[in-house]
């Protein structure tokens, strides 16, 4: 069966395939679209509202709802020219930049010397993947683009690399500048990834400058550009948005870390153990970003990805190895830097890991679809292993594009139902930003308390100037359905929307009619 599959590969060109994967997966993400019925991510609330400005010509306001508007600008640029609604456009792009992530993600394979069978796998393993097609894919995220473009200027890094082609350099460096402006993390890649250049023992070291600064001259150019407009004042510092986090990185990174080590030593550890507080949270740092790097990429791709770096011979093109391995290095790096600034290390933040370890994992996979194919001695415990792994991943993939289960909507459920139910348009409080963009209600900004901009309304009696009060609960915190009956009275729960979990709700609160 499985050498049938591989067999009707064979006379299909390696191009004709990859745009074939790239239609797939660009259908695969309008699936993903579709199935999820209008849900979107917290974050998207901002960017669809500071897009909407700038599709009205308000570009200092959607400035200042977002301050690294590329992905803002290319929402408001493509409902601008398609017409199309705000999200849709953004969904619009979603298959766009999936397209591009797969395109990349098999030229990457392509220049490691995978032929059709490592693509077959690779396609596979990512459009099986349970948490970027499955979780993340869904959620309309500046984050896709990231994907795309960190993978795109990989592939011109690594034809640069190979070949030192002054194009392949200006390509690669104009990727990572635009992965760059969707998330801030691109600019550690734009800035370790070609010192690597330095570490080549076949090469004289003026070569190595030589070809540092052909890897590095639009980024060198910008930056003296950038320098000369400060000293000018032509632009103030304020403009450059996000890129002002690195001037203070330092204060940003230690601020918080010996906060919490403080507080740990003192309240956790006490006198005697207070010393180990530090490097207590720096393990545990470790075990986060091992956990999230095996739950975000998956058990049996970060398995096969270590069959492949183990493999004897090497699997991959040396070259493309050592610019993969660097690169892993740099998400690694990111991933430190971020857990460590915030305390908080979403599995999104780990994509870029993922991703590579995903291109690994895919030539050890395809080198046993291969072994399948050619050898008349095929042990058979190896043949039901693969058809298992197969079979595993074909699943996950079908699980990825199923119809949501009950509840996965229930917020859009709830203001639904309100907004039948409140026909008068009497005025509601929401505690949430998404609740308050499915209703159409008008933008005031997003927050991550919900509680306590729920607690802040009712102490200052802003809440009492509402008919109905949407009201999201959690099963962590069940005490608090009993803490409002205590402290708003004056309201009763006539409808409550729950999650496939039950984990999560969203309560409707009617005000008495009896004041």
């Amino acid at each position: 069966m499985i050498s049938l599959l591989l067999n009707k590969t064979k006379n299909i060109s390696i191009i004709t395939f990859q745009l074939g994967s790239v239609l797939l997966a660009m259908l695969l993400a309008a699936q993903i679209q579709y199935i999820q019925h209008g849900w979107i991510n917290p974050d998207s609330v901002l960017y669809f509202e500071s897009a909407r400005l700038f599709a009205l010509g308000e570009w200092q306001q959607g400035f200042k709802v977002f301050q690294w508007p590329l992905y803002a600008l290319l929402i408001a640029f493509t409902h601008q020219i398609t017409t199309l609604e705000i999200q849709t456009s953004a969904q619009l792009l979603s298959m766009i930049f999936f397209g591009i992530t797969t395109a990349s993600f098999l030229k990457i394979i392509e220049l490691a010397g995978g032929g059709k069978n490592v693509m077959c796998a690779g396609i596979l393993i990512l459009f099986s993947s349970n948490y970027l097609v499955g979780d993340v894919l869904e959620m309309l995220m500046r984050d896709q683009g990231f994907w795309a473009f960190f993978l795109m200027s990989l592939v011109f890094f690594i034809r640069f690399y190979k070949n030192r082609n002054y194009l392949d350099a200006f390509f690669w460096q104009v990727y990572m500048i635009t992965a760059t402006l969707f998330r801030i993390e691109g600019i550690t890649y734009l800035i370790a990834l070609p010192l690597m250049l330095f570490f080549d023992q076949k090469q004289l070291l003026a070569q190595s400058v030589i070809d540092f600064l052909k890897s590095n001259f639009l980024n060198i150019s910008l930056i003296i550009l950038m320098i000369a407009a400060l000293m000018l004042n032509i632009i103030p510092i304020e403009s450059f948005g996000r890129l002002n986090e690195i001037l203070t990185i330092n204060d940003q990174l230690t601020e918080k870390l010996f906060a919490q080590s403080a507080i740990m030593g003192t309240h956790v550890l006490g006198q005697y153990l207070d010393e180990f507080a530090l490097p207590g949270i720096l393990l545990t740092f470790v075990y986060v970003l091992i956990i999230k790097t095996i739950h975000a990429t998956g058990y049996v791709n970060v398995g096969l990805a270590v069959l492949t770096i183990r493999s004897k011979p090497a699997l991959l093109d040396d070259k493309v190895a050592k610019v993969l391995n660097i690169a892993a290095v740099i998400a690694l790096i990111n991933m430190a830097l971020i857990i460590t600034k915030v305390f908080v290390l979403s599995g999104r933040y780990v994509l870029a890991l993922s991703l590579i370890l995903m291109i690994f994992a895919s030539f050890y996979f395809g080198a046993i679809f291969k072994h399948l194919q050619t050898s008349s001695q095929t042990n058979k415990k190896m043949k039901w292993l693969v058809i298992a792994l197969i079979a595993f991943m074909s699943l996950s993939l079908v699980k990825n594009i199923l119809p949501k289960r009950d509840g996965y909507n229930y917020v859009q459920d709830a203001v639904t139902w309100l907004n039948a139910k409140n026909s008068s348009k009497k005025p509601v409080f929401y505690d949430d930003t998404r609740a308050r963009y499915y209703a159409g209600a008008p933008f005031i900004g997003t927050w991550e308390d919900n509680w306590a901009i729920l607690k802040k309304s009712i102490e200052n009696g802003d809440i009492h100037q509402y008919e109905y009060l949407v009201i999201n609960h959690a099963l962590k915190h069940s005490d608090r359905e009993q803490q409002l009956a205590q402290k708003i009275p004056q309201f009763t729960p006539i409808k409550k929307f729950s999650d496939a979990n039950h984990k999560k709700s969203i309560v409707i609160y009617q005000r008495n009619t009896s004041r």
